[in-house]
């Protein structure tokens, strides 16, 4: 079975929200992210693919936990043999071992992993609880879920995704010969001398500018002697950077919250790269946070994603994606790799609007079973390969890209009837797809659209976000050409890739 590996599960974009819950700006970005990955999945699951999840992900990914507790509750009901989900062990024999290698680790001296799912470890005090029992129930994921504070969610959660993987083959992966790990990437990104500032003078100005305030930004970081990207979490943490004289944050050193987030968004990059890498099995599809304040913003963090990625092909010997340019501001509004919207005849009222969204959210359940359902057909003996793995396997067999584009709009009409009434799949131009998941609303419909391409699934030549910008910008506005009332939520920009082809 072939697998794909989505960055939109990063256990770092989103966290435990605490007893006191979040305010309002927060709960709707979790709610765009909660359905950014909804979407991601069921388009990865829809073109036959399985969902490949690294074991730190596994265990500390609220966005995994949740979505997988979705997933697997709908396959119950109607395709109890399929796993769709599949786990990527580092280092570890089991599931068990490798959370109580990362439980341990959060209670390392210098520079301890940061857990988004369960921050009392690292502050026990501030929740009310005693340290000494967060330190014991930290043991390991045993003592951890009969603990009295974890809570009945997050529990639940992980005791069901340590239930699905307990009997299952792990993933055999392929790691490269010569393995790359994260702090390396960040000191060479760096290095004015790098193979990737070499590069990047012959880049266009915006590809330029944006790559000069990365390394500025690293390079005050010194991830050379302060030793802080040895793992993530300093970095996303507002207290003092190790090493720093003086006490500054992260985001005081590099100088404000918009050159922070282009960091984070080539780390976080550079990070999900090494980690598909050590897979060596899997493509993936990278895209930006969606807590980008405006277009300006958002065009940038994909540049800063094009040079994560280029840069660590150039690490390991592989010819870059080097992009020859940005997409335009006009250009970044209207081509999403993934994009929310709701569609109204008049301006819609925020209440309304939410409502509208959790309508959406609400269709996963039944969108799940049906698609579990017809993966889980199999021809009878000697019998033909029912419909939905007959269109998988014409996109498998596919010589040529106009035969793979044929075979695509085959299956997409397929995996359009399965949503019925409540989305919808086919071909763009330029090599591209999309697979669109709609609610009714009652101001009108919300629409949760991932927008791939097919060279990146196909092994047909990767597309750098540069070419195919034009393409999404004309498809974008013949799509909002003459609609009142659309008003966009969220987008992310990325790509599907193969890290190694």
């Amino acid at each position: 079975m072939a697998l794909h590996y989505l960055e939109s599960l990063d256990s770092q974009r989103m966290g435990w929200p605490g007893p006191e819950g979040l305010g309002d700006e927060e709960e709707r970005q979790r709610e765009h992210h909660e359905l950014q990955v909804f979407t991601e999945v069921f388009t990865t699951l829809a073109l036959g693919l399985d969902l490949v999840i690294p074991q730190s992900y596994a265990f500390d990914s609220l966005s995994f936990l949740r979505m997988a507790g979705t997933l697997l509750e709908a396959r119950d009901r109607v395709a109890s043999r399929e796993h769709p989900l599949r786990l990527h062990l580092h280092r570890a024999a089991s599931f068990e071992e490798a959370v109580a290698t990362m439980l341990h680790r959060t209670r390392a001296q210098g520079h301890p992993m940061f857990s988004g799912l369960l921050p009392e470890l690292h502050d026990a005090a501030e929740y009310g609880i005693d340290p000494a029992r967060v330190r014991a129930d930290a043991a390991s994921l045993d003592h951890l879920l009969n603990s009295d504070w974890i809570g009945d969610e997050r529990a639940a959660a992980l005791a069901r995704v340590r239930s699905e993987f307990a009997s299952l083959p792990r993933v055999r992966a392929r790691p490269p010969a010569v393995p790359t790990d994260l702090a390396t990437l960040v000191s060479a990104a760096a290095d004015e001398s790098s193979a990737m500032s070499r590069a990047a003078n012959e880049l266009s100005a915006p590809f330029r500018e944006t790559h000069a305030v990365l390394r500025r930004a690293l390079r005050a970081l010194d991830p050379d002697g302060s030793g802080g990207f040895s793992g993530r979490s300093a970095v996303r943490m507002d207290r003092p950077w190790p090493g720093d004289p003086a006490g500054r944050t992260p985001e005081e050193i590099v100088g404000g919250p918009e050159r922070l987030a282009l960091v984070l968004e080539f780390v976080d990059t550079l990070y999900n790269t090494v980690v598909v890498d050590s897979i060596g099995t899997a493509r993936a599809t990278f895209s930006t946070d969606l807590t980008a304040t405006g277009r300006g913003d958002l065009a940038a963090r994909a540049i800063a994603q094009e040079l994560a990625l280029a840069h660590y092909r150039l690490r390991a010997d592989l010819p870059p994606w080097l992009p020859h340019r940005r997409p335009s501001v006009e250009e970044s509004e209207d081509l999403p790799l993934f994009e929310l919207r709701i569609d109204g005849t008049e301006a819609v009222a925020e209440p309304e609007a939410r409502a509208s969204l959790r309508e959406l959210h609400a269709t996963a359940p039944a969108a799940f079973e049906r698609l579990l359902a017809a993966r889980a057909e199999r021809p009878s003996r000697g019998g033909a390969l029912p419909p939905f793995w007959a269109g998988v396997e014409g996109l498998r067999t596919a010589a040529t890209p106009a035969e793979a584009e044929r075979a695509l709009e085959r299956h997409l009409a397929h995996v359009a009837g399965l949503l019925g009434g409540n989305g919808s799949a086919g071909p763009a131009e330029g090599g591209l797809f999309e697979i669109s998941l709609t609610s009714a609303g009652a101001v009108g419909p919300a629409i949760a659209t991932a927008v791939w391409s097919v060279p990146g699934l196909l092994e047909y030549p990767a597309t750098a976000l540069g070419a195919v910008a034009p393409v999404l910008a004309r498809r974008a506005a013949r799509l909002v050409k003459g609609r009142r009332g659309v008003r966009s939520r969220a987008r992310a920009l990325g790509r599907v890739a193969d890290v190694r082809g």
